[in-house]
């Protein structure tokens, strides 16, 4: 998928390199991964933050691809889904699975993304929401440190439980985790 980049972003703004995620409990982790690494980079792009996604998968290989795309903030996200009540899912069509995320991806950022991996992306979030059971628990662990370790941002813990069958706990998620990211990282 194509790094977001906002029209209106100064190459000067403060950088996030995202790192892909790790994600447990889900069928398709890598098309997971993918899809929650793209709505970090489209809540964590605009004026004055830009963000890009880094394919090194090493923790010593990420900070020193972060390093060659001057980016100077590492962000490391893992996400964890538990099944509540009896654990059975719904296997979603394609034609689900996007008609149900594309309400929830934020418009902010995305025109520059490949039409095909905005797609995908949405693909991904929308199987997973017409995956999730009421009860259905969603952790996200993330941090940020500089490309040399250092801790910009100490690991946080979020999690949601979903209410109704259906629902994206994900999305929600994400937003939070992105509001605290760019607080600490645009401040100055």
């Amino acid at each position: 998928m194509a790094s977001v980049q906002a029209t209106g972003s100064r190459p000067e703004a403060p950088c996030v390199a995202i790192v892909l995620p790790s994600v447990e409990g889900v069928d398709d982790s890598t098309a997971v991964a993918m899809s929650v690494r793209g709505l970090f980079q489209s809540y964590l792009t605009g004026p004055s933050l830009r963000s890009i996604a880094l394919d090194a998968k090493l923790a010593s290989q990420a900070n020193e691809e972060a390093i060659q795309k001057q980016c100077t903030k590492v962000l490391t996200v893992s996400l964890t889904r538990k099944a509540g009540g009896n654990g059975k899912s719904k296997v979603a069509t394609a034609a689900q699975a996007a008609g149900t995320a594309a309400g929830y991806i934020p418009a902010g950022g995305l025109g520059e993304i490949a039409v095909a991996g905005a797609a995908a992306s949405a693909q991904a979030v929308g199987s997973l929401a017409s995956t999730t059971r009421a009860k259905d628990e969603m952790r996200i662990e993330y941090r940020v440190t500089s490309v040399d370790g250092a801790p910009i941002l100490a690991p946080k813990t979020e999690t949601r439980k979903a209410q109704s069958n259906g629902e994206d706990i994900v999305t929600p998620l994400v937003e939070r985790a992105s509001n605290a990211i760019a607080f600490v990282v645009t401040k100055k």
